[in-house]
């Protein structure tokens, strides 16, 4: 049986902060790593949300919350191809841009886990949620992932 897609969203919403986290510090001598790490972990939950959970919020009114979620969306894959550009070497950008990241996650993971996950669980009963958990996994397999260079 499946996950219910709230459940599978906060694991992985605790998990790419962990790892914004970690970015943040200085001194990582793997950071490329990690930052394609995280990368692959947040780019597919992204898309995702997007293809799956999103539309079925929208097909049951919830637009402006969708709207607003995609915005972050778009903000965070800003602030990801500003990362990219700045080459791991140069930790003083990093550790300059890394809090603005972390910070546009950590509000858009507050405004979901608050707003989309009680407006989901009022709209969406149980089967729906697992049937949505289900085919999130399926789409998060058939994102694009774009490497650090």
């Amino acid at each position: 049986m499946g996950q219910n897609i709230l459940d599978l969203l906060r694991r992985e919403h605790v998990k790419v902060l962990s790892q914004l986290d970690e970015l943040q510090r200085r001194g990582i001598s793997d950071r490329a790593e990690k930052f394609n790490l995280m990368k692959n972990n947040l780019l597919p939950h992204m898309a995702g949300e997007e293809r799956v959970f999103y539309p079925r919020l929208g097909e049951r009114g919830l637009h402006d919350l969708v709207a607003a979620a995609r915005e972050g969306h778009t903000a965070i894959r800003a602030l990801i191809d500003r990362l990219n550009s700045i080459p791991p070497a140069d930790e003083g950008g990093w550790v300059r841009m890394m809090p603005d990241l972390r910070e546009a996650m950590r509000s858009h993971v507050d405004r979901e886990e608050k707003a989309v996950f009680a407006a989901a669980r009022e709209r969406l009963d149980n089967a729906e949620l697992l049937h949505i958990g289900d085919r999130f996994e399926e789409a998060k397999g058939k994102a694009h992932l774009r490497p650090l260079r």
